[in-house]
């Protein structure tokens, strides 16, 4: 059977308040942008609140549209500031060796926004290059991958460069999606060689750089940040937040009921018009809800080949393998099959 699925994709506030500084440095309303995908403007008063990840991709691709910037994920990366990783931003800058940073920001990354898992690995040895290391990042939902990764590494090398106080550029930086028409602002971004059409996304560098020292190193501010982020980190995990229990319940529900909004309601002690308005919140729909839990669950169940499509389908509540093939063609633009023998070739 596979393994367990990480379902909570959500998106804390401080991060959102990143895409909206950005946006409205350019000259957008940001209060009218969040009224447009279903979000409160009350919510940025609350920075340990959650949003839904397909609300912060929508919220994404509606900035390129609104501003014609083709690369506003890299720019919207570039303009990373510590605030918008919230305590983990902090918890990073005290940490004494970028070592110690990488490896508390791959732990810790889900505090930011669990949209995609983060990787420290060694890079396989090149003939005529030192030991190299590779910091990847894997999306886990399909949409907007494209900005969503440009976002991420683009904020990395940014952020990496801000606590680190080195002006190297990493040795290279692959992307899983397929290259623009024009790299220019990658090349200037990233000031080394830019791949497209990877096995991964991933920024890599040489190894020695690990043990840099960081400037704002501060042992007794890393302990305390460090149990705050742990119990945060657990609350996440448990699902404390009813965007994530009602994704539970929904994946627990789906092989056997169906998605049944009073059912799931009760489950969480909530009234259904509770557990409607708790959604709405966070910036989703019931429908929307099901729609996204079910996409996280069939793209985790294709990595594992003894899954049959009906046996997937019947997982995640379709009545048979068409309605999901469908659904997945909607999501993804391509079949099943075709995503499967994609991530078996790489």
């Amino acid at each position: 059977m596979a393994s367990p699925v990480t379902l909570s994709s959500s998106v804390s506030v401080a991060y959102l308040q990143g895409l909206l500084d950005y946006l409205g440095r350019q000259g957008l309303d940001t209060p009218a942008l969040l009224e447009q995908v279903g979000l409160s403007p009350q919510v940025l008063a609350q920075r340990d609140q959650r949003i839904a990840a397909s609300t912060y991709l929508e919220l994404l691709a509606l900035g390129v549209q609104l501003t014609g910037d083709k690369q506003l994920g890299l720019h919207v990366g570039e303009a990373v500031r510590p605030g918008y990783y919230g305590v983990l931003g902090y918890l990073i800058m005290s940490c004494a060796t970028l070592a110690d940073a990488l490896h508390r920001q791959a732990r810790y990354a889900a505090l930011v926004g669990n949209l995609g898992n983060v990787d420290l690995a060694d890079e396989p040895p090149r003939a005529g290059l030192e030991p190299q290391v590779a910091h990847s990042w894997q999306p886990l939902l399909a949409q907007h991958n494209d900005q969503l990764s440009e976002e991420t590494l683009a904020g990395w090398v940014t952020f990496g460069h801000w606590i680190s106080g080195l002006d190297s550029p990493p040795t290279e930086v692959r992307f899983q999606h397929a290259a623009p028409a024009d790299i220019r602002e990658h090349q200037r971004i990233f000031a080394c060689p830019v791949l497209f059409g990877q096995a991964d996304n991933a920024l890599i560098f040489p190894k020695r750089l690990l043990a840099t020292p960081l400037g704002q190193a501060d042992a007794q501010v890393r302990l305390m940040l460090d149990a705050y982020a742990d119990r945060q980190l657990g609350e996440i995990q448990q699902g404390h937040n009813v965007l994530d229990r009602a994704r539970l319940e929904l994946s627990r529900q789906l092989p056997q009921e169906g998605a049944d909004l009073q059912q799931i309601a009760g489950r969480l002690a909530l009234s259904p018009r509770t557990l409607q308005r708790r959604l709405r919140e966070a910036g989703l729909s019931f429908n929307q809800l099901l729609d996204e839990t079910r996409q996280q669950l069939v793209m985790h169940y294709l990595r594992d080949p003894a899954l049959e499509l009906a046996e997937i389908a019947f997982l995640v509540g379709f009545s048979e393998p068409g309605s999901l093939a469908r659904a997945f063609r909607r999501w993804t633009g391509q079949s099943p099959g075709e995503y499967r023998r994609q991530l078996h070739d790489h």
